[in-house]
């Protein structure tokens, strides 16, 4: 689906673009977009950070070409889209408790849009990035800065000493995946996993992941996922 560039907002390092679709797509937190230009054939896939009616909004990292060539769109330029694909936050976790949500960097972006969906379910919000630079793009009193603080939001978090009857969800990188995981033993921790993707679909077999019930494609049976039944070291 071609989708018209609405607006952007950019730093060195981030880009938040806004895209409107030629009809309404229902996105739930959680589910992605393989998103390319028209001048360049690989798709990456993208979570959501924000949809509503024909607008979906992306909050991308700039690391490469395809994001390179995202950066220099003008608006009223054309990307193309495909999707949403996945497995959503809301289809896979416990509704029955509320949640921390562990964004790191622009995986912070599927728990923004799940706190905008679903503010009932959301105990707390800690979205870390390594510069302040994301500021002028985001605004949120949630935001914690490395290079100002000092500290990890992992490790603030602990010394908040979370109730037992919360959960956690987390996006970002593997590292802080696997810290969440070790750190709160005890509590559910739902993660959504990012991976190199070639379909989205699970056709290619290009994003396995290693599961109490078997290989499945983080893709098509995640992204989101219950840690307690994924092998993080596989």
């Amino acid at each position: 689906m071609k989708c018209k560039v609405i607006g952007k907002e950019n730093t060195e390092n981030y880009l938040f673009l806004s895209v409107e679709t030629s009809e309404i797509i229902n996105v739930l937190p959680g589910q992605f977009f393989m998103v390319k230009t028209e001048d360049y054939d690989f798709p990456k896939p993208f979570s959501v950070i924000f949809q509503k009616g024909k607008v979906i909004e992306f909050l991308i990292a700039v690391v490469g070409d395809l994001t390179g060539r995202l950066k220099k769109l003008k608006i009223g330029d054309f990307i193309d889209i495909r999707g949403p694909y996945g497995k959503s936050f809301i289809e896979t976790i416990d509704k029955n408790k509320k949640y921390i949500l562990i964004g790191g960097d622009c995986g912070s972006a599927p728990l923004m849009h799940f706190k905008n969906e679903y503010p009932e379910l959301v105990e707390n919000e800690y979205y870390g990035f390594r510069t302040n630079e994301i500021k002028s793009i985001l605004d949120t009193d949630k935001l914690h800065i490395d290079e100002e603080e000092g500290i990890s939001v992992i490790e603030r978090i602990k010394r908040e000493n979370p109730s037992k009857n919360t959960g956690f969800l987390v996006c970002g990188s593997l590292n802080m995946i696997k810290a969440v995981k070790n750190e709160f033993k005890g509590y559910k921790v739902y993660a959504s996993l990012e991976a190199r993707m070639g379909c989205g679909v699970g056709m290619c077999k290009g994003c396995p992941i290693k599961t109490k019930d078997g290989i499945k494609m983080i893709c098509k049976d995640g992204p989101v996922f219950d840690l307690s039944e994924v092998d993080l070291e596989w």
